[in-house]
């Protein structure tokens, strides 16, 4: 009984709530909103340009987005310009993505722009930091019949292309934590327009004043998240095992495989006026695809040395190259901070020169889980 006047209370405050929200005068139509779901800045001879892209609701017109766009020494400046290009008035700016154009990053703390970002509470701050590989002004204006629109397409590529470690998944909030952090060096997705379509490219490293530095490819940023060790089990690596003789239209001397459970240890010391760092990765692995004439039941352990040896050098490489543009984007500085403190305190000002220094040990261990149905 109780439970059924409890009901009906709810359920009359509800009828009451919605009659008093309907009456009201001050209701805006869905039709007559402008919703900006993506941001664009990059730099036009000299000037800061910025786009904006958002929804439109009407059934009436068949383009399902506005676009808009102009040159603005700030974005609180401008919102009067956007505001001139868009009917209705503008709710918000609730982002899902902000795509940042290669010449912008080319600049030092071009990161500023986006102040008021963080100043205004009415803003969102889990918007996609997204690179892209050209002109800004070419992606917003890109149209695709078989895509959806643009904040949507790119947030959703973004988000799954980091489940998979094919990407990073930056937010505006975790950059602003990337860039206060002097132990570590920021990374944000990047896309491009390939074959008419909107892709994902990888990852874009930045430098600690958030200047492009260097891009990783698709491998390259799942051993970034496996060093990081935030790499999911199901993570696909390739590797060349033999140097053979290529006869066919495809790789015969790769073999593919995907990860399981994945352990990775990280010792930092110092020695010889060089911080070091020993790496240990072990991992069960799931043979997904291979072309050569190879027996793995019998030789599973020769391959397991094979691709062991592969993913070292390639781990190897990967650091080397991140040391040749002085960036960290694995968090190395975070073992020196906690581990020699009073050592990494003197060099934290200038934390990517001194880790282009240090010295690397990297062992992996990968064993054989199971090679798939049929041999």
């Amino acid at each position: 009984m109780k439970w059924g006047v409890k009901f009906m209370i709810s359920s009359l405050f509800c009828i009451l709530l919605a009659a008093l929200t309907g009456c009201s005068n001050d209701k805006t139509n869905l039709e007559d909103a402008t919703v900006p779901l993506a941001l664009g800045l990059d730099v036009v001879d000299k000037k800061l340009h910025y786009y904006i892209s958002a929804p439109v609701f009407s059934k009436d017109i068949q383009k399902k987005s506005r676009e808009g766009g102009g040159i603005a020494e700030g974005l609180r400046q401008s919102r009067n310009q956007q505001d001139a290009q868009f009917p209705g008035s503008l709710a918000g700016r609730n982002y899902q993505v902000i795509i940042i154009g290669n010449q912008l990053l080319q600049y030092k703390d071009w990161f500023k722009v986006l102040d008021v970002t963080f100043r205004d509470p009415r803003n969102t701050i889990t918007d996609r930091i997204v690179a892209f590989d050209g002109s800004i002004a070419d992606i917003f204006q890109f149209q695709a019949k078989d895509q959806p629109p643009l904040p949507l397409f790119v947030k959703a590529i973004v988000d799954s292309g980091s489940r998979s470690s094919a990407t990073v998944k930056t937010t505006a909030q975790e950059l602003h934590r990337q860039l206060n952090d002097r132990a570590m060096t920021p990374s944000i997705s990047e896309i491009k327009i390939e074959n008419n379509k909107i892709m994902l490219k990888g990852t874009t490293l930045l430098s600690q004043k958030g200047q492009y530095r260097t891009s990783l490819s698709y491998q390259e940023t799942s051993l970034l998240h496996i060093l990081k060790n935030q790499a999911e089990p199901g993570v696909s690596l390739t590797f060349q095992v033999d140097d053979l003789q290529q006869t066919l239209p495809f790789n015969i001397d790769k073999v593919s495989f995907s990860l399981g459970d994945i352990s990775v240890k990280t010792k930092s010391f110092y020695e010889n006026g060089r911080f070091q760092y020993k790496i240990k990765v072990k991992s069960i692995i799931i043979i997904t695809e291979k072309f050569l004439e190879f027996e793995l039941l019998e030789n599973s352990e020769k391959m397991e040395n094979k691709l062991s040896k592969e993913m070292k050098k390639n781990i190897e490489a990967l650091i080397k190259k991140c040391q040749d543009y002085e960036i960290d984007p694995f968090g190395f500085g975070f073992y020196a901070r906690a581990y020699q403190y009073p050592l990494y305190k003197e060099a934290q000002s200038n934390w990517g020169q001194e880790l282009s220094r240090a010295d690397f040990d990297v062992e992996v261990d990968l064993r054989i889980g199971a090679t798939g149905a049929v041999e």
